[in-house]
C-alpha cells in the first residue's frame, strides 16, 4: 500500500492521539471487552474441529455488539448457516483466513457463499445473511489482530474527516474497504513514531498472542474515539484543559451516533429510489424535476410553494430519496416549525434538568453534526410550514451561514461559546401553503438564502390524469374536469389567487384504490366534496354567499 503520510492532516492526528493518551486509562476501560473477544476467538478456534458448529459458537461467543446489534445479526446468522452446512462454512472460513490470496478474492467468495446459503437454507423471516464489510472485517480482526482492524463506515468517515483523509470511494465495495486499512496504517505509522504509545502498547498487551504487541488495537482504539470527538483542536496545548469528564460528554453527545451504528453496515440493502420512481409517484414533469435539482445543487435551499392539498411534503421527501439514489430516511430529518418553535429548539439552549439547567442540542445542531462526520454523503433537513415560525428568532446567528457562499464558515454560537458550521453537504428543502392567512411574509433576509419554487396542481398533467381513468368512474374524471373549471376561477378571483387552487392529493388515498367497486369510489368521492372542498370553499367565499351556492350545486351535483 502507498504510505504517503500526507494524505491526512498528521496534525490533527497528533492532537486525537494527544487527547487518547490522556485518557487512555478510562478508554482502555471501555475498550477491554474486544481484547477478552479476541482471547476468547483465538483459545477456541480450530478449523479442523470435529463439531464445527460448537467451534464457531464458543469462538464467537464473547463477540458481543461486534457481531450483533439492534438491527444486525452477522453472527445469528453464520451460526445458523453453520449449523445447516457446517463443511460449507468451515470452507468459507478456510478461504477467508488463506492470507496467500488477495482480500478481495476472499471478501467476493465469502459474500457469494453467503448469497447461496441464504437462497439454500433462508425462509420467509430471513431477507439477509448480514456478512458485509463489517462483519467479514470483524472475523479477520479476531483472526489476525495484529493486522486488521474492525471496519465500519460511520466511524470510517467520521474519523477521516478529522484528520483531512479524503479518499472515501462508493459504499459497500472492496475500495472502501481497502481505503479504510490504507487509512489505519498511516496512523499506525505514526503510533510507531510515538515511543510511549509503543511501551504503553507492549505493557498493556505483553504476554497475549498478537504477532505487532497490541499497536493494531491501540489504532483501533484512537480511530474509534477519534471518530466521537466531538472537539476541533487547534493544537495540543488546547488538550491540557480538558479534563476526564469530557468523555462522558463525547458518550453523551454520540449516544445517537452509537445507536445507529449498525446501520452504516446495512445501508447495502436500502431500497434503491431512481428518479423514474420519482416521476412515477409524483406529478410533475421532469423538466420541473430537473429544475428542482438544479436548484438544490446551486443554492443549498429551496422553499416549495403552492397550495394546500398539492402533495408538497410527499414531495420533498421523494427529492431527497431520488438525490441519494435510495431510500435512506438516516439521511434526512423532517421538522414542523410553529409560533412556539424557538432557537434553543432549533440550534442549543437550556432546557431544566434534575440538577436545574442544562444546555441541550437541537436537532438542526444534531443533524449538521451527523453530515459533517460524514462529508461524502449529502444530507437533506425538511421544514414543514416553514412560514409558521419566526424565522429570524429560530434560526439567529446561523442566518448566514445556511447560505451556499458561507457554508463551512464558523461563527461563535450564542450559546456555549462555540465555533459552528454548517457543513457545504447539508440541503434545506421549506414547505409553505400560500393559502395561509394571518401568517407573516417569510423573513426578507431569509428569502435571499431560498429559491422559491411554485408547484401546481396536476390535474393537467399526463400521468395523473391516466391514474385517474385507471378507477373507470365517470364521476371521479367528471370531479377532477369540474375542479379545473372551479380552480380557473379561483385564480381569477382578486382575493384569492392561484395560491389558493385545490390541489390534486385529495385523489392519492389508501382508501381508495383500481380494486375498489364503482359504489366504494362513489363514497370517497360524496366525502371529499361534501367535508373537505365544501368547507373550504365556505372559508374562500364567505362574503360571497351566491359564487358559494353555485359551486356547491355543482360540486353536489357530481354525486345526487
Amino acid at each position: 500500500m502507498d504510505f504517503n503520510i500526507n494524505k491526512l492532516d498528521i496534525d490533527k492526528l497528533r492532537n486525537i492521539i494527544s487527547y487518547y493518551k490522556k485518557n487512555v486509562k478510562n478508554i482502555s476501560l471501555d475498550e477491554i471487552y474486544k481484547i477478552e473477544t479476541i482471547k476468547t476467538f483465538q483459545q477456541n478456534w480450530d478449523i479442523n474441529a470435529k463439531d464445527f458448529y460448537e467451534m464457531i459458537s464458543n469462538s464467537f461467543s464473547k463477540s458481543k455488539n461486534l457481531l450483533a446489534s439492534r438491527n444486525y445479526f452477522p453472527k445469528n446468522m453464520i451460526l445458523y448457516f453453520a449449523q445447516k452446512d457446517p463443511e460449507m462454512v468451515r470452507d468459507m472460513f478456510v478461504n477467508l483466513f488463506n492470507e496467500t490470496i488477495s482480500l478481495s478474492r476472499r471478501i467476493d467468495s465469502f459474500r457469494d457463499s453467503s448469497d447461496m446459503l441464504l437462497k439454500q437454507y433462508g425462509n420467509e423471516n430471513m431477507s439477509n445473511h448480514y456478512q458485509y464489510l463489517n462483519a467479514i472485517s470483524t472475523y479477520l480482526f479476531f483472526r489476525f489482530p495484529e493486522k486488521y482492524c474492525i471496519y465500519k463506515e460511520g466511524k470510517f468517515k467520521a474519523f477521516a474527516s478529522k484528520i483531512g483523509y479524503d479518499n472515501i470511494p462508493k459504499r459497500g465495495s472492496f475500495e472502501i474497504l481497502e481505503a479504510y486499512y490504507n487509512m489505519c496504517d498511516l496512523v499506525l505509522e505514526v503510533v510507531k513514531s510515538d515511543e510511549e504509545l509503543v511501551q504503553r502498547a507492549f505493557s498493556r498487551f505483553n504476554g497475549l498472542n498478537f504477532g505487532d504487541n497490541g499497536l493494531h488495537l491501540i489504532v483501533e482504539e484512537i480511530i474509534y474515539i477519534g471518530s466521537r470527538l466531538n472537539f476541533d483542536f487547534e493544537s495540543e496545548e488546547e488538550i491540557k484543559y480538558i479534563d476526564d469528564s469530557n468523555l462522558d460528554l463525547i458518550k453523551e453527545n454520540y449516544r445517537e451516533y452509537e445507536k445507529n451504528q449498525e446501520k452504516d453496515v446495512i445501508k447495502e440493502c436500502d431500497e434503491i429510489y431512481t428518479k423514474q420512481d420519482f416521476l412515477d409517484e409524483v406529478c410533475i414533469t421532469e423538466k420541473d424535476y430537473n429544475f428542482l435539482v438544479r436548484l438544490l445543487d446551486r443554492k443549498k435551499n429551496i422553499i416549495l410553494t403552492g397550495a394546500p392539498g398539492i402533495g408538497k411534503t410527499f414531495l420533498s421527501k421523494r427529492l431527497a430519496y431520488s438525490i441519494l439514489e435510495q431510500k435512506d430516511d438516516d439521511k434526512i430529518e423532517f421538522v414542523q416549525f410553529h409560533q412556539n418553535y424557538s432557537y434553543e429548539d432549533f440550534i442549543m439552549g437550556y432546557k431544566p434538568s434534575k440538577e436545574g439547567f442544562a444546555l441541550k442540542y437541537g436537532v438542526f445542531y444534531n443533524f449538521c453534526k451527523k453530515a459533517e462526520r460524514n462529508p461524502n454523503d449529502k444530507y437533506f433537513f425538511i421544514i414543514d410550514e416553514i412560514n409558521r415560525g419566526n424565522l429570524s428568532k429560530i434560526f439567529g446567528e446561523l442566518m448566514m451561514l445556511i447560505e451556499n457562499n458561507y457554508r463551512a464558515q464558523t461563527i461563535k454560537l450564542a450559546y456555549g461559546d462555540e465555533k459552528f458550521s454548517v457543513p457545504k453537504n447539508i440541503y434545506i428543502i421549506g414547505i409553505m401553503n400560500t393559502a395561509d392567512r394571518g401568517i407573516a411574509m417569510i423573513d426578507y433576509a431569509l428569502r435571499r438564502r431560498f429559491s422559491f419554487f411554485d408547484l401546481k396542481p396536476a390535474f393537467e398533467n399526463e400521468r395523473f390524469m391516466d391514474y385517474i381513468k385507471s378507477f373507470k368512474s365517470e364521476r371521479i374524471i367528471n370531479l377532477v374536469e369540474k375542479i379545473k373549471i372551479l380552480n380557473k376561477e379561483i385564480k381569477e378571483d382578486f382575493s384569492l389567487g392561484e395560491g389558493f387552487c385545490i390541489g390534486h392529493s385529495y385523489f392519492f388515498s389508501d382508501e381508495i384504490s383500481k380494486e375498489c367497486s364503482l359504489d366504494e369510489i362513489d363514497m370517497y368521492i360524496e366525502e371529499v366534496i361534501e367535508f373537505d372542498i365544501i368547507p373550504l370553499l365556505k372559508e374562500y367565499w364567505f362574503d360571497d354567499y351566491d359564487k358559494l351556492e353555485k359551486w356547491e350545486k355543482i360540486l353536489r351535483d357530481i354525486v345526487n
